[in-house]
């Protein structure tokens, strides 16, 4: 290993006050999509993968019926694709989102870079709210539950109350 450059492994966890680790990604419609440029906006991010995908998906609807019509606010789901066999073309994974849409943006990371970045756990959901200054405020690795979406609810109405 080279003296004074870090690997991924060895990075430490983004945790709340921390500015969220910048990421570019494609959804099914190879669109790209930038954390950085979402600056100005809150951003909810659930980060899974596809044997927890009924989880992401029921996060993601809370957060749509609640939010849906506020352009203040966005969310994504970022997909773990590394389990996802290589036999596999990745423009038939695309055609079977674009079927059966996520019910919020669905981001695809290939290699894990973004999961590897934000250390998460492969068993739960990996929930982040980054505010619009880019720092996160909310982290929670969970199963989708009622209180921790009500204390998630809680934290984006107060910061969607403060911006003029």
């Amino acid at each position: 290993m080279l003296v004074g450059v870090t690997s991924l492994a060895e990075e430490k966890p983004p945790k709340v006050g921390d500015t969220a680790p910048d990421f570019t990604l494609q959804d099914a419609e190879e669109k790209q999509h930038n954390l950085k440029k979402l600056r100005g906006k809150l951003v909810f991010l659930i980060l899974g993968n596809r044997k927890i995908r009924k989880e992401d998906d029921k996060w993601a609807e809370a957060f749509q019926k609640d939010y849906k019509k506020d352009k203040r606010v966005t969310a994504y789901i970022i997909a773990d694709m590394r389990s996802v066999p290589g036999f596999i073309p990745k423009g038939f994974i695309r055609s079977r989102i674009k079927r059966k849409p996520p019910p919020v943006t669905f981001l695809m990371d290939w290699k894990g870079q973004v999961h590897q970045r934000y250390h998460t756990e492969k068993k739960k959901p990996n929930l982040y709210l980054i505010s619009p200054q880019g720092k996160i405020v909310f982290h929670r690795k969970a199963n989708f539950n009622p209180e921790i979406y009500t204390e998630l609810k809680k934290q984006i109405d107060t910061l969607l109350a403060e911006k003029p």
